[in-house]
């Protein structure tokens, strides 16, 4: 480790978000970083947290703003699943100086949320990034050189299914739906307008439908939901989500229709994309899918991968990115702007629904539209 190593102090809530995907474990092994503290207003989770970084007695904290002003860390690892705190800890930790945050997705509940933990950093100086790790992984990076090489044409559709699980509609829409919405921006461009209908029991959701979601996702409505956005580079995004549609193996992913060929993208496993050397309108012969790897265009399917730690590298790859952008001051690759978009993506489904017409950027109601 090195001598100058940033210090870094981890925030979990367990019982209420935990640790989100082990985001404070991606710290370890880093030569340019270490952490030095750790917060949970859990005994038990404290403890464990203690024991996991061996730190001391007096780097525990079971108040997570006391670590911060205690211990005045350059990064702050915002771990729990659960959003509704997010937008504090980032400001908190803006304000008491830190250099980065580094935070589980989602991001947090609302634009206006988005726009004061962005005003925050912003004054402070601060670098925020996000765990959307699969941005990360050598194999995507691969696939979207690929991409805007024109190996499969001219990218004409960006379709996105959630998990489509008992989560369907909403949940899926804000849990699993922010990992493919970011890949669809990536990839597509930011939007700049929304057409989307959200349901409910087959009719459309209005206020009077929306109830507090889960893992402190604020307002959210709909069992199925079915989203168009116009991108900025070109092709028409989709993202639809039905409750209890998916399959054994779920439709969890986004695929990449071209004029000359396809690629699939499946967030969270390995391998991550295939390429499909042909439209997907040609049915005149079979077209094989062809796992892409980090070093291009593979043969054969990888066999026995260990997709929890394959997934352990990209998220490490995203702490040093967050390092990386604080010393050479620029943008994380999957920072705060980032994450405001795929919160706007969000709001504007809902926003589409209840005008019953289309949504266009810049978005002026910051507002969660179902409140």
């Amino acid at each position: 480790m090195q001598a100058d190593a940033m210090r870094v102090a981890v925030i979990g809530r367990s019982g209420r978000g935990d640790w989100g995907h082990a985001i404070d474990e991606l710290w370890q092994d880093l030569e340019v970083a270490r952490v030095v503290a750790a917060a949970d207003e859990n005994a038990a989770g404290r403890a464990a947290a203690a024991e996991r970084h061996s730190l001391a007695a007096e780097a525990s904290f079971r108040d997570w703003r006391e670590m911060l002003a205690s211990v005045k860390p350059e990064i702050v690892a915002i771990c729990p699943r659960h959003l509704d705190c997010h937008a504090e800890m980032a400001i908190t930790a803006a304000e008491a100086g830190a250099k980065g945050i580094f935070m589980e997705k989602p991001f947090v509940r609302t634009p206006a949320e988005a726009d004061a933990v962005i005003a925050a950093c912003v004054k402070a100086g601060t670098k925020l990034s996000l765990a959307f790790v699969n941005r990360h992984a050598a194999s995507y990076l691969t696939a979207r050189d690929l991409i805007e090489s024109g190996r499969i044409g001219q990218v004409l559709e960006i379709r996105a299914r959630g998990k489509e699980d008992q989560r369907g509609g909403g949940e899926d829409l804000h849990v699993l739906g922010s990992h493919l919405l970011d890949l669809m921006v990536d990839l597509g461009g930011e939007p700049t307008w929304c057409q989307a209908t959200v349901t409910a029991g087959g009719r459309l959701v209005t206020k009077a439908d929306a109830s507090e979601g889960p893992e402190g996702l604020g307002l959210i409505a709909g069992d199925s939901i079915a989203a168009m956005f116009g991108l900025a580079d070109g092709p028409i995004g989709f993202f639809a989500s039905s409750r209890n549609a998916g399959l054994k193996q779920p439709a969890f992913g986004l695929t990449v229709a071209g004029s000359k060929g396809a690629m699939h993208i499946r967030p969270d496993w390995v391998p991550q994309v295939w390429l499909r050397e042909a439209p997907l309108w040609r049915t005149d012969k079979d077209y094989p899918w062809k796992p892409i790897g980090p070093e291009g265009i593979e043969s054969e399917q990888p066999q026995n991968v260990d997709r929890a730690a394959a997934r352990a590298v990209w998220g490490r790859r995203a702490a040093l990115d967050l390092v990386d952008a604080i010393l050479t001051d620029r943008e994380p690759e999957t920072g705060m702007y980032t994450g405001r978009t795929v919160v706007e993506m969000t709001a504007a489904i809902y926003a589409s629904t209840l005008a019953g017409e289309r949504i266009t950027w810049p978005m002026v109601d910051r507002a969660n539209p179902l409140a």
